[in-house]
């Protein structure tokens, strides 16, 4: 599947508080939750690989501990944006289907 910066960030899931896709630089809200995430996004200096990091790790009530991807990176810019996106939202929605109310202390800082 071939992602773009703008149908990534067009989950019903996500609200955009700001991006600049120039910079690989993006702050989210995930669902209801008010905490703001932020990504950033960089290329390694010997490869073409995309790593991110991000400013929280979630940790539902499902969950053993915090996701914190062991690879934090992907091929191609917008597939790294796609996966540190994926990790945080997979979780939050697997928890609200289990009947979760989501709470703030679900993200941790990292």
């Amino acid at each position: 599947m071939a992602y773009t910066i703008d149908s990534i960030l067009n989950d019903p899931l996500i609200t955009v508080i700001a991006r600049d896709d120039e910079m690989g630089s993006f702050a989210i809200k995930i669902g209801t939750l008010k905490t703001i995430i932020t990504i950033e996004l960089g290329r390694y200096h010997t490869t073409e690989t995309t790593k991110f990091k991000l400013s929280h790790a979630i940790h539902t009530p499902e969950q053993a501990g915090p996701y914190i991807t062991s690879n934090p990176s992907g091929d191609y810019w917008e597939y790294a944006l796609h996966r540190a996106i994926n990790g945080l939202i997979s979780y939050y929605k697997s928890a609200v289907n289990a009947g979760c109310q989501p709470k703030e202390s679900w993200l941790k800082e990292v």
